[in-house]
């Protein structure tokens, strides 16, 4: 597991929201391509669950949820100082962040940043956030690629294998 602290600690630009899907076990369409398909998920979600609504209990359990994310950043001028890749997230104890990936520019003024990290989170993650650190206050800089995924588990992919 990497080194996880608290988000206030750090000063981060933000580079992007991380979907919900992506951290989230949210129901999935079985066949996105067929409308049929994709017509009864929706109308699940639109019905929501018949029990009458409720105060979702708190979840106290600690989950392991690995994530691969990797980001692609140009800057119009190359940083003389270290540029890290950062996941925030908000879960029930409060906001957390880990470093993924840190370089240094040296020749040109882009940079690839990626690694795979492992969060323990207390219930579950409110939202998560992809960030750069070590970026100055005026540095001018895009964003041309950036992926978050969550890492399916084994016994997952091997459960849809033999249902496909």
């Amino acid at each position: 597991m990497s080194d996880i602290i608290p988000s206030k600690l750090v000063k981060l630009k933000v580079l992007a929201e991380v979907p919900r899907a992506e951290f989230c076990d949210a129901p999935k369409c079985d066949n996105p391509a067929d409308t049929a398909s994709r017509l009864s998920f929706i109308k699940k979600l639109r019905m929501g669950s018949k029990k009458p609504s409720a105060p979702a209990p708190v979840s106290n359990t600690i989950e392991k949820k690995t994530f691969n994310a990797a980001a692609w950043i140009r800057f119009v001028n190359a940083p003389t100082q270290p540029i890290s890749f950062w996941l925030v997230y908000r879960d029930q104890r409060d906001e957390f962040a880990v470093m993924l990936d840190e370089a240094k520019l040296t020749a040109g003024s882009s940079t690839m940043l990626s690694g795979c990290v492992t969060i323990e989170a207390k219930g579950n993650i409110e939202y998560m956030k992809a960030c750069c650190g070590g970026a100055r206050d005026g540095e001018l800089f895009s964003v041309e690629e950036l992926y978050v995924q969550k890492e399916r588990t084994e016994s997952a992919a091997t459960a849809r294998k033999h249902t496909a």
